[in-house]
């Protein structure tokens, strides 16, 4: 199981995150820009339909998860700036909203603890406190929590790396 902590300041439109993960950093930042890799775990672990996927600065992503109900969900974003094994700065935006424009601004630091651990910490900025609050209303830590394990699943079966209780 991974270890994840979120924080939902009062009267802010910040969600914070911290993740602690027992692998290398190099190797987690790879599953974070890899679309063969991100593909596998991003979305729950449910199959996902990957539309577009060029992280690089200036870059986009467009992707739909398969839920296990057979409803999809698409999100949709742009890289801002991916710093090789330090971060990535991106946009988040679910298009199942009425209306376009409920977008968050991400930033994603990644940091090594040690040559085993790295933390994941993620500033995540909404337009207002109204759509911060509906991110997290939506489900959003059960869902963040779900894909962090399959995360950790997945750097798990390359025999090397183990998640931290």
């Amino acid at each position: 199981m991974a270890h994840l902590k979120v924080t939902v300041p009062e009267n802010s439109q910040n969600i914070l995150g911290i993740v602690t993960i027992n692998a290398t950093l190099e190797k987690v930042f790879e599953a974070y820009i890899k679309e063969e890799l991100f593909a596998k775990w991003w979305c729950r672990g449910n199959p996902m339909k990957v539309y577009r996927f060029d992280c690089k600065d200036g870059g986009s992503w467009h992707i739909a998860e398969q839920s296990e109900s057979g409803n999809e969900y698409e999100f949709t974003g742009c890289f801002h700036e991916v710093a090789k094994d330090r971060r990535i700065v991106q946009t988040f935006e679910f298009l199942g909203m009425p209306e376009r424009g409920h977008v968050m601004l991400e930033k994603i630091e990644f940091v090594a603890v040690d040559e085993h651990t790295t933390e994941i910490r993620t500033h995540s900025t909404a337009m207002n406190q109204q759509d911060r609050d509906g991110m997290v209303a939506s489900g959003m830590e059960s869902g963040w929590r779900q894909s962090i394990e399959a995360l950790g699943k997945l750097l798990e079966s390359d025999n090397e790396t183990k998640l931290i209780v």
